[in-house]
């Protein structure tokens, strides 16, 4: 009963972390949308919001937000208004935070992103006009392999940028929601997260179970040290009553 109840709760958990990824992700969007200047900027941080679950690892919960968000952005714009967040913006974060998460190899990803990214270059330029909506100069000035070119490299280090985005939310996420009910979390628990996610820019250290044994069995104070001190001390007593002994019968002679 009680490992039923648990499940549960974090279901519930998960359901409500998704809805708001949802609900900020549509926010972002219809912001994109209104905010003409800043659409990629807004689309960005839309692609955002749907991966936060998925530091939690709910990766379902990431994906019924984008399903949710990409599905009601249409009611707040155009096909051509809400296209790059649908088919770029949002999958490209879930896939990219995904294999992130699973520790995917550079030379597997960086493959796969451009593939994604010119797929989606191409979907948008061709079939859907949304180039023009998002940056109307590039798609008037420039033939498309020019903005292919372009767009890979700079959607590259866009990918890069969030991924650095991604480590400051999960510090930050760490202070607000933790993966127990609050109930069953303890303080050594809660400062050994905060100590591991202090600084969100460097790499995250692997330490494996042996050496903190290792570490443990180095720090902790061995049994035969005391023995050794007290036959140490007693050698040093016996010699010292040896010179006394020996200072004494030099005196009475």
């Amino acid at each position: 009963m009680k490992k039923n109840r648990l499940s549960s709760g974090k279901a519930a958990y998960a359901l409500a972390l998704a809805g708001i990824s949802a609900a900020l992700a549509l926010l972002f969007v219809w912001l994109g949308v209104v905010l003409r200047y800043v659409t990629v900027a807004m689309f960005v941080a839309a692609g955002c919001a749907v991966a936060v679950p998925m530091l939690k690892k709910y990766y379902v919960s990431s994906l019924l937000a984008y399903i949710v968000s990409a599905g009601l952005s249409f009611l707040i714009g155009d096909v051509a208004a809400v296209a790059g967040y649908a088919v770029y913006f949002g999958p490209m974060a879930l896939i990219s935070v995904f294999m992130n998460e699973k520790r995917v190899k550079p030379f597997i990803t960086y493959p796969v992103k451009i593939v994604i990214i010119n797929v989606a270059l191409a979907v948008l330029y061709f079939a859907l006009k949304a180039i023009g909506f998002m940056a109307p100069d590039l798609a008037d000035k420039f033939p498309y392999w020019a903005i292919a070119l372009a767009g890979t490299a700079i959607l590259l280090v866009v990918d890069v940028f969030v991924l650095y985005l991604m480590k400051g939310i999960r510090a930050a996420l760490s202070k607000v929601l933790r993966d127990k009910y609050a109930d069953r979390v303890t303080e050594d628990e809660i400062a050994a997260q905060d100590a591991a996610e202090m600084n969100p820019f460097d790499d995250e250290e692997e330490h494996s179970p042996k050496s903190d044994v290792g570490k443990e069995r180095g720090e902790a104070k061995s049994p035969f040290d005391d023995a050794e001190c007290g036959d140490c001390s007693s050698d040093a007593k016996d010699s010292s009553d040896g010179d006394d002994g020996e200072d004494s019968s030099d005196d009475k002679q």
